[in-house]
């Protein structure tokens, strides 16, 4: 038999679609020792497979892998479009956590500023807040002005959308992949709020890499993180951090403290660094609460 290498770009309930290197896609099978055990196989991975006749294939091995999301259950994910809108009202704390959780996964997030159609004041919010830690992409899906984040998937890279409900993720991908057609989302008059609609996770190609279909919903929330390492996650207090006065400066406290005499001479944003405050203490509380 022979041995192929392939990206895993479907599974449902234990088949997996293997697309290889020049598109073309075998259903393969896997063994339960690798589907039982810490390496389930999941989209995402890269393997390799034998290749049986009439397309079909089964799995022999998984690559290394170089992050795991598990919700959706995503292997290997390069680039982490992340979405906000002017309606509704941004989420710039949600937007927070999941830069931080980008960052401890090695995953390249890009705020992503949708529907500039309407309005480019969170288009400015976002540049403010998050300018010097992460690219901020404007887009608009409705006039399907979405082909600058086409570049950020060259040379096969992965990219999945993460952010609030009703901000236009779907509408989004509709727009990279018009052949998608994925049901979006409205915004429910009552809370202001939108409701999830996708549900299940496949990849799909868009020029030279590929997109996730489904919201990296295990980015909004922080794990695995001690509230003595947030400060860690983030490059520009990293960077001011070089000149506070002790080397462990959480930045929240401590006399002589770069971070903060930075904030209050408006070198940084005050409005992500009173957040960051916050996500220090919940975290700090939940330590507490452990023990």
């Amino acid at each position: 038999m022979v041995t192929k290498q392939g990206l895993v770009v479907k599974s449902v309930g234990g088949v997996f679609t293997v697309m290889t290197e020049n598109s073309k896609k075998y259903v393969c099978f896997a063994p339960k020792k690798l589907r039982y055990n810490d390496l389930d196989v999941v989209v995402g991975d890269k393997v390799s497979f034998e290749e049986l006749s009439h397309g079909k294939g089964v799995v022999t091995e998984i690559n290394p892998r170089r992050n795991k999301l598990s919700r959706p259950e995503i292997a290997n994910v390069d680039v982490c479009f992340v979405v906000l809108a002017c309606e509704p009202q941004p989420d710039f704390y949600l937007c927070d956590k999941v830069l931080i959780n980008c960052f401890q996964e090695h995953i390249e997030p890009v705020v992503v500023v949708n529907k500039v159609d309407l309005s480019l004041e969170t288009a400015q919010k976002a540049q403010q807040n998050y300018g010097g830690i992460a690219d901020v992409v404007c887009v608009s899906a409705l006039e399907g002005s979405v082909d600058n984040l086409r570049r950020y998937l060259v040379g096969g890279k992965v990219a999945c959308f993460a952010g609030q409900s009703a901000v236009g993720k779907t509408s989004i991908l509709n727009s990279l992949l018009p052949e998608i057609h994925g049901e979006t989302g409205a915004i429910s008059q009552k809370s202001g709020r939108g409701t999830h609609t996708t549900r299940h996770s496949s990849l799909h190609r868009v020029g030279e890499g590929f997109v996730v279909d489904t919201c990296g919903f295990s980015l909004c929330e922080l794990h695995g993180i001690r509230s003595d390492e947030l400060r860690l996650y983030l490059d520009d207090m990293v960077s001011l951090s070089q000149g506070c006065k002790f080397a462990s400066c959480t930045h929240t406290v401590e006399p002589d403290c770069a971070v903060r005499s930075a904030v209050e001479g408006g070198v940084l944003c005050k409005e992500r660094y009173d957040r960051y405050v916050e996500e220090y203490n919940e975290l700090k509380e939940y330590e507490k609460n452990q023990y």
